[in-house]
This record gives C-alpha cells, sequence and structure tokens, in this order.
C-alpha cells in the first residue's frame, strides 16, 4: 500500500482505470453506450418533430426546447462518443488535438444548456406574471432568435479563456473525459466558471419559476372564486401555458437533478485541493452530467401532447397520418 500512497491521485485512478475487472468494463461501457444511445436518438427525434411540424417551429418557447435538443443532441458526437471507447479500452486512444475538441464542446454544451433554462425561465416569468402586452412585445419570434444567438456568443466565453491562457484539457481517468487542470481551476478559472456559468443561471431560475408559480396559484384561487359566482369573464391564463409552463419547469427540474451530484463533487474537490473521491464517484459524476442530456426528449414525450404525437409519426414512419388520408 506503501508505493501508491506516493502516487498522485490522478495516476491512482489512472492505475485503477486501467485494471479493471472485465464485469466493471461491460457494466460502465452499458452505461454510458446507453446514456449516449438515448441521447442521440431522443434528441433527433425532437429536432426531426420540429422540423415536419411548422406549429411548433413558430411557437416561441419551443425555440428554447430547440435550442437545448440541438445541444444536448451534439453532446453524444463531442463528448459522450469519445468517452465510450475510452471506456471499452481503458485508456484514451486518441490524440490531444481530439482531447482539446472533446473539452471544448463540453463545456460550451454544458453552458449552452444552462443558460437555454434560464432563458426559457426569464420567457415564463414574462409570459405568466407580467402582461401579455409586454410578452409579445419582448418575446417575438426574431427577438427570441437573437437572444439565442447572443445565449451561444456567452457560452463560447465558458471555455475561451482557458484555452487562450494556452492551458490544455487534459484526459481524466475517473470522469473518463477530457477536462481542465486541476491548477486552472484553483486558480480562478473555476471560480469564474461557477459564477458566471452556474451560479447567476441557477439565480436566474429560481426567481423566475417562484413568481411563476406564485402567480399560477393566485389565477388558480381566482378562477375557482369566479367559477363559484357563475362568472362568464375568461381567465387570463389558458391551461395550455400552465401546461407548458409546467413542463419546462420539469426540464429544469430533470437537469437539476442530474447535475446536483456533479456540483457536489466538484465543490469536495475544489476544498481538497485534489482528484481525492474513489473513482466510480467520478464516474457517476460523468453518467450524471452526460444522462441530463438524455432527460428531457423523455419530458416532452410524456408531457407535450404535439410532441408525442409527431414521436409516433416518426416511429411509425408516418403511418398515423396516412391513415388519416
Amino acid at each position: 500500500m506503501l508505493p501508491n500512497r506516493t502516487k498522485k491521485p490522478v495516476d491512482q485512478l489512472a492505475q485503477q482505470f486501467k485494471l479493471r475487472s472485465s464485469g466493471t468494463v461491460a457494466v460502465e461501457s452499458f452505461f454510458i453506450f446507453f446514456i449516449g444511445l438515448l441521447a442521440f436518438l431522443g434528441n433527433l427525434m425532437v429536432l426531426i418533430a420540429v422540423t415536419k411540424n411548422a406549429r411548433l417551429r413558430r411557437k416561441v418557447p419551443n425555440v428554447y426546447i430547440i435550442t437545448l435538443a440541438v445541444s444536448d443532441f451534439l453532446m453524444p458526437i463531442t463528448g459522450i462518443s469519445f468517452t465510450f471507447i475510452s471506456v471499452m479500452l481503458g485508456k484514451w486512444s486518441f490524440n490531444s488535438i481530439v482531447c482539446q475538441f472533446q473539452g471544448f464542446c463540453i463545456l460550451l454544451m454544458c453552458a449552452v444548456s444552462l443558460q437555454s433554462l434560464a432563458l426559457t425561465a426569464v420567457n415564463r416569468y414574462y409570459r405568466i406574471a407580467r402582461s401579455q402586452a409586454e410578452y409579445q412585445k419582448i418575446f417575438t419570434l426574431k427577438s427570441t432568435k437573437i437572444m439565442i444567438s447572443i445565449l451561444w456568443i456567452i457560452a463560447i466565453f465558458a471555455p475561451l479563456p482557458y484555452v487562450v491562457a494556452n492551458q490544455e484539457f487534459f484526459f481524466h481517468p475517473g470522469k473518463v473525459f477530457c477536462t481542465h487542470n486541476l491548477e486552472s481551476l484553483l486558480k480562478g478559472y473555476g471560480a469564474f466558471l461557477v459564477l458566471f456559468y452556474v451560479t447567476v443561471p441557477l439565480v436566474v431560475i429560481v426567481i423566475c419559476y417562484s413568481k411563476v408559480f406564485i402567480t399560477i396559484r393566485h389565477h388558480n384561487s381566482v378562477s375557482v372564486s369566479r367559477l363559484r359566482e357563475n362568472s362568464a369573464s375568461s381567465a387570463r391564463l389558458s391551461v395550455e401555458e400552465i401546461d407548458l409552463t409546467y413542463t419546462l419547469f420539469f426540464v429544469v427540474l430533470g437537469f437539476l437533478v442530474c447535475w446536483t451530484p456533479v456540483l457536489i463533487i466538484d465543490m469536495i474537490d475544489f476544498v481538497n485541493k485534489d482528484w481525492l473521491l474513489p473513482r466510480a464517484a467520478y464516474f457517476a459524476y460523468t453518467c450524471c452530467g452526460f444522462g441530463s442530456t438524455a432527460v428531457n426528449p423523455i419530458i416532452y414525450g410524456i408531457r407535450n401532447r404535439s410532441f408525442r404525437k409527431e414521436y409516433y409519426n416518426i416511429l411509425t414512419c408516418g403511418a398515423q397520418r396516412s391513415d388519416n388520408r
């Protein structure tokens, strides 16, 4: 045991990764493959659904769904695929350029996802808690597309400072993907990421959805009172809008469930100033992070009738449409 104490924690993780049993390799490979396949096919179905259904494309909230689907669809291609091969082989089998590519893309897609959720929360706040006239003035289809474009530009500045500073991503044998080195995290880059790309979006999400659900609760109580009084006046919020808001909230909830363990492990590493946790914890970290990209299509299918119908048409090769004709 004495030689292991003299090794760096990352070297110990590398040795453990290399010396896994065949059973462990099979189980870990299955999990990464399943997550990647589910994320790829699920988000592909979302993108096909909005491509085939013009009504889905024209709804402003669905623009955010499309943005999330794009980033979640790219994650299996640019990130999970390389991790899957590494898990099977027990080592990083690609060159440094591919490692830089994977590290950059993973950070970029994560930034896009969290900022998209924050922007969606702002959209729901204006639609539910503010006047309809104000909402329609700010959130036109054109302005929303401009916001999304700006969002991608801002997201690029998550990994960009790391690259500009001539820092290189390296293959983490515990997490099984290329990530930033420990030195950069301890010197302020980690604080930069957590503050601007995690904390700020999360604060926006919490504040916006808190006000949204307070408004919905008030709306429901007023609606009940009107029904008791046999009032004929129509409610300002439709059932469809409220249902959509809950669907998008479940998307946020799914993201937070997946990413809470990731943030906790990152904070522990930051306090320890090294990667001292067991390798199993880091593998779970990766499964949770990657798993968040596979959750959204399932939520849309369960909660949204339009997406559910398009899923069915895609899976049956349009049989339903043919029957209707």
